[in-house]
């Protein structure tokens, strides 16, 4: 997908490599400009790398067109599945998730604002997960993308390449506005918003960074505890202000442990005078299971063929991990003994977590790991997946050996608001796992808008 810009990548790091020197010194000025901004995840620069992602249009546009489709695929399943007995125990919803789905919302839209996660192929992209809930990254982006277009080397690189940028905070900002005029039913002109999450996070610099960005657009924010909420007359309050929207960023695995603690937070989601997004019915598709009933024939017979096709091209085959049989490439097979003999074509991983935790690859895993892998997603409801073919892509990088290209694997994750796509987030790394919270760099996508 990429082997037609590498001449492209050859520009920038040959802009690099030109004179090592100016390089290390921007560089060095680089990291500390994420540092005094607060680019930070924790206390960590989000990346180190002087060079960011790039995409053609065509292939943006190739993204994007996947993307829709396969939201499309996600609704007709939900509408035709999600309400048995067979598809809740398929998702692995427990009790307690189930209760606060059902919780009725004006918010039609299962998640409204979402994340497919994806890994680069030679020739493609394949998606491994949607993160439907509370996906991160997006003030982080917009003003990484602007700390690059402040560097020597990016701005003599957009001489002969010019690109544009898609901000993922413009587009999940006017996304989440959207649905609070049209599903929700919002009535004021420039809604009151709350960011509610705990305080003591890795990504509370984000959270600073999208207050600000919304008091720049003349909205009043605040970032709050769900423990230091208060309802008055069924408004939620923050911080003694009335909340017009909660921007969720709390998961709710996360709120179930502290459930106790926060009454006002869970009441005023019941009372439904104030919006909050996403909704507790986003767990519904966010289970990494889902994608079991994107590659399972049993629930794709409501699909056309360009939504079976785009899944075939962009969906790896995955199942809940029990004891049973399936079909797999056309035949039927039992699901435990082809996994427990293939372990170099598949991947493990808990139904609902985040950061690469617990994720297993079968073709870094010894037998006794694999075996032990399988028993584990057996007894918690875990997925398995087939292994994506990721390609890597070179980055011109300092190392403690000097200067090297060095092979990268590349996690495009395009940001989905409602129907439409808005940027994608790049996540790097040397190894097999790409997350932030496992150690990988966050990177802008430019888009180029000439392809020469």
């Amino acid at each position: 997908m990429q082997g037609s810009i590498q001449h492209i990548i050859d520009h920038y790091h040959h802009l690099l490599a030109s004179n090592l020197n100016a390089s290390e010194e921007m560089l060095e000025a680089f990291v500390q400009t994420q540092k005094d901004r607060k680019l930070l995840f924790g206390d960590r620069p989000l990346t180190y790398s002087l060079r960011p992602a790039f995409l053609t249009e065509s292939s943006y546009l190739q993204v994007q067109d996947a993307v829709y489709v396969l939201r499309q695929a996600i609704l007709k399943i939900a509408a035709a599945h999600f309400n048995s007995k067979e598809a809740v125990e398929e998702l692995g919803l427990t009790p307690e998730e189930i209760e606060l789905a059902a919780i009725p919302t004006n918010v039609i839209r299962l998640s409204a604002t979402a994340r497919l996660d994806a890994f680069l192929t030679h020739d493609s992209f394949r998606f491994v997960e949607l993160n439907a809930e509370s996906p991160a990254g997006v003030g982080y982006l917009h003003k990484l993308a602007q700390v690059y277009r402040e560097l020597p080397v990016f701005r003599e690189f957009i001489k002969r390449h010019p690109v544009r940028f898609a901000s993922p905070l413009d587009h999940l900002i006017d996304g989440l506005l959207r649905t609070y005029y049209e599903e929700f039913d919002g009535r004021e002109e420039k809604p009151t918003f709350c960011i509610v999450d705990f305080q003591d996070i890795p990504t509370i610099h984000e959270f600073h960074i999208v207050q600000d960005y919304l008091h720049r657009r003349g909205h009043v924010c605040h970032v709050a505890d769900p423990r230091e909420l208060e309802v008055r007359d069924g408004w939620v309050y923050a911080n003694g202000e009335k909340i017009d929207i909660v921007y969720r960023r709390l998961l709710t695995n996360e709120f179930l442990e502290i459930r106790g603690e926060c009454q006002a937070y869970e009441e005023g989601y019941r009372q439904q005078k104030t919006c909050y997004l996403n909704s507790f019915r986003s767990k519904l598709v966010h289970k990494k299971s889902l994608f079991s009933f994107l590659t399972d024939p049993k629930y794709t017979n409501v699909l056309n063929q360009i939504e079976l096709q785009a899944i075939r091209n962009h969906i790896p085959w995955t199942r809940k991990l029990r004891d049973t049989k399936t079909m797999y490439r056309g035949r039927m097979v039992d699901l435990l003994e082809m996994v427990g003999r293939n372990r170099a074509h598949f991947v493990i991983k808990p139904n609902d977590e985040y950061g690469g935790k617990g994720v297993v690859l079968g073709f870094e895993a010894t037998e006794a790991q694999w075996s032990e892998a399988i028993q584990t997603g057996i007894a918690f409801g875990f997925v398995v997946q087939e292994v994506v073919d990721i390609a890597k892509e070179p980055f011109l990088m300092k190392t403690p050996g000097g200067w090297q290209s060095v092979p990268t694997v590349i996690d495009l994750d395009p940001y989905i608001n409602g129907p439409l796509m808005g940027g994608c987030l790049v996540r790097t790394s040397t190894s097999n796992l790409a997350n932030v919270t496992a150690g990988g760099g966050s990177l802008p996508v430019f888009i180029l808008r000439y392809e020469r």
